[in-house]
């Protein structure tokens, strides 16, 4: 479960660093490679924090640590987020293949498709070919599917986690229209 991160303001206050210094810090010390309990043994001996301070750092800085991993590929960050909807497989595809539909929840975008399997798949370009989309759709029984949207090349973790709160947020916007009419249309 999550930390809820303390602000930058307080933790440069109580330890004299912001977020970013102490993981520039831990970084240098190769903490990533370390376990927990080195990285609070790390803190207090090195950097004279108390242990409540120092479990807190080691705490955020693992969590930094793993949303990097967790996003960084060799080309670039990705995201992927899954959303499931009432509505057969073809009728979500097509909210997403025809321009006109698309445009009812996703409104101007710098979506180009490059490609596509009809009711399977479409592969597309984001923000000219800057970073790519993939988007798999999968029956998943009478009036029920699930769509998968990877979006692939994206330049850094601040564009990683804004893109997956865009998608999460554009998937819900597109539930509103499927749910007042069936065929997907605005």
């Amino acid at each position: 479960m999550p930390t809820t991160r303390i602000d930058d303001e307080t933790v440069k206050a109580k330890t004299g660093k912001s977020w970013h210094e102490w993981f520039d810090i831990l970084e240098n010390a190769s903490a990533d490679k370390l376990n927990h309990q080195e990285i609070v043994n790390l803190l207090t001996r090195r950097h004279n924090l108390n242990d409540w301070w120092s479990q807190m750092v080691a705490k955020v800085y693992e969590q930094h640590v793993r949303i990097h991993e967790q996003y960084e590929r060799a080309e670039g960050h990705e995201i992927s987020v899954i959303k499931t909807f009432q509505v057969d497989v073809k009728i979500i595809y097509d909210a997403w293949f025809t321009d006109e539909k698309r445009r009812c929840w996703l409104q101007e975008s710098p979506l180009k498709i490059t490609a596509s399997t009809r009711n399977k798949s479409i592969r597309a370009q984001w923000a000219n070919g800057q970073s790519r989309l993939s988007i798999d759709f999968y029956s998943k029984g009478e009036n029920k599917s699930q769509v998968v949207v990877q979006h692939m090349k994206l330049p850094s973790l601040k564009a990683a986690e804004d893109m997956q709160t865009f998608w999460k947020e554009k998937l819900t916007t597109l539930e509103e229209p499927l749910r007042k009419n069936k065929q997907g249309a605005c």
